[in-house]
């Protein structure tokens, strides 16, 4: 119980890594701000959390909106009484508008659209939820920020540059308040997760299926599990618990030390 009466929020927590986020946070303790989108996904996740034992709300949020963040924020006081963990996990893939396209996702053919879909969401979200919730950190001299970044924000994938863009961002930013933060009592870092077999990542995969001839005939899953046997050296993908667990690390104490860094969670894949 490491995280004993805790209060977190996440964002895009209404499934896939979220909710293993959130699932983690409270059984170490936590209660938990179910924050997503989409309403009815985040409160079958608050279901599951109240199972655990530990107290939850569901807020509906929009993270590119910087008066639904602040909303987000004020709710999450108001309804539980403090704010101690911010976790900002809600992204995209950068592939939402170009589902059925045949043209690989290359440089000429990424949509302004798309660029800034992934852009807003990605970066500017967790810009906007950190805005929100770190003048009740500085108030209370005490808070943990946990940033989900990837390993696409570690090193260039060349299908995903806009996504790569968003997540060497995110990298940048928290190292950046992680020293306005310090003097009080603030701890911010980021984790990059590896290959996780999410809604996210399925979405990709389809979207390599069709496009790139080596992808050709093959399902979205046989996609992904080559991506896992090219890319990581353990030869295993992700699970959303490996990442809740180096997020619980992170907000505890034991991580009282840390600050302005970023944690691999990708059996290997990276080494920067």
């Amino acid at each position: 119980m490491r995280l004993k009466d805790k209060v977190a929020i996440v964002t895009g927590a209404g499934g896939g890594l979220g909710e293993g986020i959130c699932l983690c946070l409270a059984r170490e303790g936590a209660h938990v701000v179910v924050s997503d989108v989409n309403a009815a996904a985040a409160e079958k996740v608050a279901v599951k959390i109240r199972e655990a034992g530990s107290k939850t709300i569901v807020v509906k949020t929009d993270v590119r909106v910087a008066r639904e963040c602040k909303e987000l924020a004020d709710t999450t006081v108001k309804e539980m009484g403090k704010v101690d963990i911010l976790v900002c996990n809600a992204g995209v893939s950068g592939f939402v508008h170009r589902r059925e396209s045949m043209e690989p996702p290359i440089l000429e053919t990424i949509s302004e659209e798309d660029w800034s879909l992934t852009i807003d969401v990605n970066l500017k979200g967790t810009f906007l939820c950190n805005q929100a919730v770190v003048p009740y950190f500085k108030e209370q001299k005490s808070g943990k920020i946990v940033n989900i970044s990837s390993i696409g924000g570690r090193k260039g994938v060349d299908f995903i540059p806009h996504y790569c863009a968003s997540k060497a961002g995110v990298i940048l930013f928290t190292q950046a308040i992680a020293l306005q933060l310090a003097p009080y009592n603030v701890n911010a870092n980021t984790v990059c997760p590896g290959l996780i077999w999410t809604p996210m990542w399925e979405e990709a995969a389809h979207v390599l299926a069709l496009s790139y001839p080596a992808f050709k005939g093959l399902t979205p899953d046989q996609v992904f599990e080559g991506a896992v046997q090219n890319m990581i050296p353990l030869r295993r993908p992700q699970m959303p618990e490996d990442i809740g667990n180096a997020v619980v690390f992170l907000a505890s104490d034991e991580a009282k030390q840390i600050t302005g860094q970023a944690l691999n969670v990708d059996g290997g894949a990276v080494f920067n």
